[in-house]
């Protein structure tokens, strides 16, 4: 150290430096100057250079803070990524620090214990610097300590994750106090996720077969309380029908596949008689021989012969009435009923027997009394049918006579009338006042004429029903009336609502004879009371029929007469006004058009009519 430049010296510490690692058997010895500077090397190992590992700087500044002490000391090689481990003993003088002797040293033995597949173990010294690691294997870097993440698990622990190579490893550390080096052990995740996974399949499957026994039990369980609840319905079931058949008011027997019987009731012994010997007898025993018991003996004497297969599909074989015998001899009429019976394994039959005796009397005191009703019936649809021909005869006679006295009121007018104003016309005549006669006449044309529309409006009484309807236009038909009455229907207000398209199936004269005695009744009414008249026309399409609404604003009629004023000769005029024939009329023309004519009252008192026609 003192003398560096000393070629001799220096061979003859190679060669004890060569003898030294033979004997310790250690990788190589140096010794080194306290600037770290190598001065001899053993060089036993090959291809090794302690410049690659080791910076002299950090070796000197390494020297100079032990103080004497030895040290473990550990290099990298970032090229080779590998690592080398130096001991250190200083080597001091009286001038101080003169440098120091160093041994690389190999722990691949002690990396070889470390029996870890996924775990990495990392020692580091004082500096932070690796100088042991199980699979170094390039994954650790000169910052790697850096390269984590902080977690916390639900026991409030902290630690700390390492992202490697693309998998993550949780890091716990040790710290050597008396060397101040580190030991990190990274366990891979991806074990202990599987672990966990595995845990969590077993904790699963073990709740799933604790989950399945437990359902086990219970349906278990289950069973057994519908079993025992079953048992008791079926118990409660079986007294249930035990007193139902005892205290039934039904007589009823059980046969056996043959027809003997085998169980009767309490009914049916009292309809037999209690001394009666019914079990192990067949059926047919108790039916005599008479015409009511002919199909009934033949179908129960014929039991053993028929298919049970067959049997089983009808509910009812028999239902019919019988004469029954009982012990004593006597008889009575029941109702006789036949079913197939199959319980567990056996097949038979259910006979239900019922005590008509009560009934047949009531049939017969029925029967009796239905006679005798008859002929009363009889007699009086006689006394009325002579009584409706008598009030009939009665009816015609008084309309005639109501008619009668119409027509002749509304006749009588005008032929006065025609013969003043012919006797009139005489005079004029003798006299030559052709102007004056003129005039007579055209008044004598004018009754002749209203004498002509009344004989029109009775014929009117007598039309046949159209042969064919046509579609026929509502508005056209509207118009064409409101035409016909002339000067009559100056200054009536209108408010038609039609539409062109709208048709029904009618005979455009008969529409418009309609809306014409409608109009004329408006007008005639609204003048009697110095009103101005006003007609409302609108129209409603329903699905296969049109309404047309009529209204106006006349005086109407009293409501207990509404019921009333289709009907002939009706009327609320003065005699000598007309004959009523009007909307009896039009009722009858819309009838004859598979249509109706009513009239009702809205909810403001108003008089509304309802002509009501087919769509075309």
């Amino acid at each position: 150290m003192d003398n560096p430049n000393n070629q001799v010296l220096e061979q003859r510490l190679q060669r004890q430096l060569e003898d030294l690692t033979h004997v310790s058997k250690t990788q190589d010895w140096f010794i080194l100057s306290a600037q770290g500077d190598l001065l001899v090397s053993s060089e036993q190992t090959s291809h090794f250079s302690l410049e690659n590992y080791f910076n002299k700087q950090d070796l000197s500044n390494v020297l100079k803070e032990q103080q004497g002490e030895y040290i473990l000391v550990s290099g990298y090689d970032p090229q080779q990524f590998k690592s080398a481990h130096l001991v250190l003993a200083p080597v001091y003088t009286s001038t101080g620090l003169a440098g120091a002797v160093a041994v690389k040293i190999n722990v691949s033995d002690l990396i070889e214990r470390w029996n870890l597949h996924e775990d990495i173990v990392v020692m580091t010294d004082q500096n932070n610097l690796i100088f042991l690691a199980n699979r170094l294997n390039r994954l650790l870097v000169s910052d790697w300590l850096n390269n984590h993440t902080d977690v916390q698990f639900l026991n409030k622990t902290r630690s700390k994750i390492y992202h490697l190579n693309g998998e993550n490893y949780l890091l716990q550390d040790v710290t050597l106090d008396d060397l101040k080096w580190h030991i990190h052990y990274l366990s891979n995740l991806k074990g202990i996720q599987r672990k966990a996974q595995n845990i969590a399949f077993i904790s699963l499957g073990i709740f799933a077969l604790i989950f399945l026994f437990w359902l086990y039990r219970r349906e278990r369980s289950l069973k057994i309380a519908s079993k025992l609840e079953n048992e008791i319905l079926i118990a409660d079931s079986a007294q249930r029908q035990r007193v139902l058949i005892e205290n039934t008011h039904v007589g009823l027997l059980q046969l056996t596949k043959r027809g003997e019987i085998s169980f009767v009731n309490p009914m049916g012994l009292r309809y037999f008689g209690q001394r009666a010997q019914l079990n192990e007898h067949y059926l047919y025993e108790f039916l005599p021989d008479c015409l009511e018991n002919q199909s009934a003996l033949a179908f129960i004497k014929s039991l053993p012969t028929q298919e049970i297969e067959n049997a089983a599909l009808t509910t009812n074989l028999l239902e019919q009435e019988v004469i029954l015998q009982k012990d004593n001899g006597q008889t009575f009429p029941a109702l006789l009923s036949v079913s197939s019976l199959k319980w567990s394994d056996s097949q038979g039959y259910l006979v239900t027997l019922i005590d008509i005796s009560k009934r047949k009397k009531a049939e017969l005191s029925l029967l009796d009394a239905n006679s005798r009703l008859e002929e009363r019936v009889l007699e009086r649809t006689k006394a009325l049918e002579a009584a409706q021909k008598e009030l009939l005869r009665t009816e015609k006679l008084a309309a005639i006579g109501q008619m009668s006295t119409a027509i002749a009121h509304e006749l009588n007018q005008p032929l006065t009338g025609i013969r003043t104003l012919a006797y009139t016309a005489e005079l004029l005549l003798k006299r030559q006042d052709s102007e004056q006669a003129l005039k007579i006449l055209i008044d004598l044309e004018s009754l002749v004429v209203r004498m002509q529309n009344l004989t029109s409006e009775l014929k009117v009484l007598a039309y046949r029903r159209p042969e064919q309807l046509t579609p026929t236009s509502v508005k056209e038909s509207l118009q064409r009336a409101i035409d016909g009455l002339g000067d009559e229907v100056h200054g009536v207000h209108w408010e038609i609502k039609l539409n062109d398209l709208d048709k029904v199936m009618a005979e455009q004269t008969r529409l418009e004879r309609i809306f014409l005695n409608l109009i004329s009744n408006s007008i005639q009414a609204c003048s009697e009371r110095n009103i101005t008249p006003s007609i409302k026309i609108s129209l409603h399409t329903h699905d296969e029929q049109i309404t047309i609404n009529y209204q106006d604003n006349g005086p109407g009629i009293e409501k207990n007469k509404v019921t009333h004023i289709f009907e002939p000769f009706f009327t609320t005029k003065p005699i000598g006004k007309g004959l009523g024939l009007g909307l009896a009329i039009s009722a009858n023309l819309a009838k004859d058009m598979n249509g109706t004519l009513t009239a009702h009252y809205n909810d403001n008192s108003q008089l509304i009519f309802r002509l009501t026609l087919l769509k075309a």
